[in-house]
């Protein structure tokens, strides 16, 4: 079965200057397909979202990934941010503001250099 990482932010805290915490995080999980995938991420996400008291964006991001296996719910990327705007908001600006969208789906052997 194929591995996935899975990219969900959350709501990691305030700060004293009234700046919100986010905390992008990356897990990877083996499934079948996507809905698997998906499935798992938000079991994942809530469980550690309740555990930490921490508000979950409701949206993820996922990449099937094309190496050795991995083991299922290991955290393979964690980085936390700062900001007086919302989660929403948060979100918004650093995921869709500047998101690539491709029209193509490969690239020139150039780029791949």
């Amino acid at each position: 079965m194929p591995w996935y990482a899975i990219r969900t932010v959350y709501q990691f805290g305030l700060k004293s200057d009234g700046k919100n915490v986010f905390e992008e995080r990356i897990v990877c999980f083996e499934a079948a397909d996507w809905a698997e995938v998906h499935a798992k991420a938000w079991e994942e996400a809530d469980h550690y979202a309740k555990m930490h008291d921490f508000a979950v964006h409701s949206q993820q991001e996922a990449y099937e990934q094309d190496g050795d296996a991995l083991i299922d719910g290991y955290e393979i990327w964690s980085q936390l941010f700062e900001s007086k705007q919302s989660l929403n908001q948060f979100y918004d600006n650093r995921y869709k503001r500047y998101k690539y969208s491709p029209e193509e789906k490969y690239f020139s052997e150039k780029a791949r250099d």
